[in-house]
C-alpha cells in the first residue's frame, strides 16, 4: 500500500468546477516538468508538461483503468495520465514514479519523452495481464528461477527452447516444463526447509518432477559475490545473445507477465546464492497426498534434512529432459 506520506495527491485541493485541474511540480530538478494534479470530480491525474514535440509512432498506449492523451495547452505539449479508479492508486501511483525516474539522468528532453513512452509501453503490457507487481519475497523466486535458467539450462538447450520451458510466468502449476519432466523452484535461507504453497505443486503429468531448490540470502553490494536481479537478467541477456532482438523482447515480456517491472527499489537488493540442489520428487517423497473435502488451499514446510536420499547428484538436465 502506498504510505500517507507519500500520496503527493493528499497536498492537492480539489479545484472548482470551472477549473481544468490544480497541480504541483512533482520533482524540481527533473529536466522535465512533472506535476502531480488532480481535477474538479476528484480524479487523481500525471501531467508532463514540455517544449518539446511528443511524437507516438503508433497510437497511444492503453492502460487498464488509466487513461492517456495527448495534446497541447497554448505553446505547451502535455501529456496526461488520468486514474480511472481511485481503488488502483497504488499502482498508478508506482507507475507515475517510474515514468518519473525513467528520465533521470538523461539530459536531452526529446530522449526523454522516448524514454517515458517506451515505459509506457511496457506498463501497457503489464497491466493487461492478471498479474500484480511481485514483492520482495516473490522477487527470491523469481531470481531462484532466472539462476535455473542461467546456470543450467541455457548451457543445455538453446534460447528459444529455454524461453518455452520457463511456465512461471503463464501462472502454469510447475515453474517449468521440460519434454519429459517438470521442475519447481525453491528459494530458502539458511533454514533448510521449503514451504510447499498449493497442493498441485509436487504432482506432476510429466515422467519426472524435481525441485531445484537454491539457497539465496540478502547481502550488501560491497560484497564481491552479491549480486541484484538486474544483474541476472543482463547475464542471461548476455547468454540469450543481445543481437537476438525476438528472443530478447520475449524474454523482457516473460518477466512482465511475471509481474517484474524495473522499479529502482530492487537495485538496492543484493543477494548471495551460497548452494543449489535438485530433488526426485517420488512416490515416496515427503509430502501430502491427498486434501479432505473442504480444504481450499493448503501450505505447508518440508523439512529437507529429512529428504538427503532424494537428492540428484548428477545434472538432470544431460538426459533427462530429453
Amino acid at each position: 500500500m502506498m504510505k500517507t506520506n507519500n500520496n503527493p495527491w493528499l497536498k492537492i485541493e480539489e479545484p472548482e468546477a470551472n477549473i481544468n485541474f490544480n497541480a504541483i511540480l512533482a520533482d524540481k530538478d527533473n529536466l522535465l516538468e512533472f506535476y502531480w494534479a488532480k481535477d474538479s470530480f476528484g480524479n487523481l491525474l500525471f501531467i508532463l508538461h514540455t517544449q518539446s514535440k511528443i511524437i507516438i509512432n503508433q497510437k497511444i498506449p492503453t492502460l487498464n483503468g488509466i487513461s492517456v492523451v495527448v495534446g497541447s495547452t497554448g505553446s505547451t505539449n502535455q501529456l496526461l495520465l488520468t486514474l480511472s479508479s481511485k481503488e488502483d492508486k497504488d499502482i498508478f501511483y508506482t507507475l507515475c514514479m517510474d515514468l518519473l525516474k525513467s528520465t533521470y539522468n538523461i539530459d536531452s528532453e526529446t530522449l526523454a519523452i522516448k524514454s517515458i513512452l517506451k515505459r509506457l509501453e511496457k506498463w501497457q503490457y503489464f497491466l493487461k495481464s492478471s498479474r500484480k507487481i511481485i514483492d520482495k519475497k516473490q522477487l527470491k523466486g523469481l531470481i531462484g528461477e532466472l539462476y535455473l535458467i542461467k546456470k543450467y539450462l541455457l548451457k543445455t538447450y538453446n534460447a528459444k527452447e529455454v524461453l518455452e520451458f520457463w511456465k512461471a510466468p503463464l501462472q502454469s502449476v510447475q515453474d517449468f516444463e521440460l519434454n519429459s519432466m517438470t521442475v519447481e523452484v525453491k528459494t530458502k535461507s539458511s533454514v533448510n526447509s521449503i514451504t510447499i504453497s498449493s497442493y498441485e505443486q509436487l504432482f506432476s503429468e510429466l515422467n519426472t518432477l524435481f525441485l531445484f531448490v537454491v539457497t539465496l540470502t540478502e547481502a550488501t553490494k560491497n560484497i564481491p559475490e552479491s549480486f541484484n536481479i538486474y544483474d541476472m537478467i543482463n547475464d542471461i541477456s548476455a547468454l540469450i545473445g543481445l543481437d537476438d532482438l525476438l528472443l530478447i523482447d520475449k524474454f523482457n515480456n516473460l518477466l512482465m507477465q511475471y509481474g517484474f517491472i524495473e522499479l529502482s527499489e530492487y537495485e538496492e537488493l543484493y543477494f548471495i546464492i551460497s548452494s543449489d540442489e535438485f530433488y526426485t520428487v517420488t512416490d515416496d517423497f515427503p509430502k501430502i497426498s491427498e486434501i479432505p473435502d473442504g480444504i481450499e488451499k493448503l501450505t505447508y514446510k518440508i523439512n529437507l534434512d529429512v529428504c538427503k536420499r532424494f537428492l540428484s547428484k548428477d545434472n538432470i538436465f544431460i538426459n533427462g529432459g530429453d
